[in-house]
């Protein structure tokens, strides 16, 4: 009877390595390498249930390993995730790293779904710390989850930029301080409106003093949209 329990232990560890297709993401980081081990890949979409493990690129020392419920990326057609440890390209990789809260650290964004607005790619976003530990932020999480996608990053400026939309017409972009506790201050916010005839509506709201200024100004939209 041990004999079979072992055996069938054997056999669903067998099942469940083999269910996983195995990638590297060692191209989008100048201070880690990853493995990535995703439940699904079918007609060059991978996603579903992943475990990430994040490696030192110099000393290749094993850091720290995150999950992902919903890890979503694609492949060219040259790749087969049948053949196992495919080495993902910068812009392919579900990883994005940055300083998403400017304290000189590389913080990290795992893809999660595709949760945000219009189905865009939702991130789970994990800031650094001098030990070189991963803490999941909320604030940043929200943010890379309920816009258009992966907020951007203004390193010169120090700002983080999400966008939004609503049908056609209707763009919206704002942009953030984060302090050194990593709460956001929204500085900025630009509505673009080309809803109503031929005219373009733009409202822009900025922080000054503590207050935030409106202006709304009007352009011909094919004279906006050349500039």
């Amino acid at each position: 009877m041990k004999n079979l329990f072992v055996f069938c232990v054997f056999i669903s560890f067998t099942f469940s390595a083999k269910a996983q297709f195995k990638f590297l993401s060692n191209n989008s980081s100048t201070q880690y390498n990853a493995k990535i081990f995703v439940a699904n890949c079918e007609n060059g979409a991978c996603g579903g249930k992943a475990t990430i493990i994040l490696y030192d690129k110099i000393s290749e020392k094993e850091l720290e390993t995150f999950h992902s419920a919903d890890l979503d990326f694609g492949l060219t057609e040259k790749q087969n995730a049948q053949l196992g440890w495919l080495d993902l390209g910068k812009y392919q990789s579900p990883l994005i790293f940055g300083d998403f809260n400017f304290d000189g650290l590389e913080d990290m964004a795992i893809r999660n779904g595709s949760n945000s607005a219009y189905a865009s790619p939702s991130y789970d976003v994990y800031l650094a710390s001098a030990n070189n530990k991963f803490i999941l932020n909320k604030e940043l999480t929200k943010l890379a989850s309920e816009n258009l996608g992966m907020f951007d990053v203004d390193r010169k400026l120090k700002t983080l930029t999400v966008h939004l939309k609503s049908g056609c017409c209707y763009q919206q972009a704002i942009s953030y301080k984060i302090d050194t506790k990593s709460f956001l201050t929204e500085f900025l916010s630009v509505i673009e409106d080309s809803s109503i005839g031929e005219n373009v509506t733009v409202i822009t709201q900025k922080l000054v003093d503590g207050k935030m200024k409106k202006t709304v100004e009007k352009f011909k939209t094919k004279d906006y949209y050349e500039q």
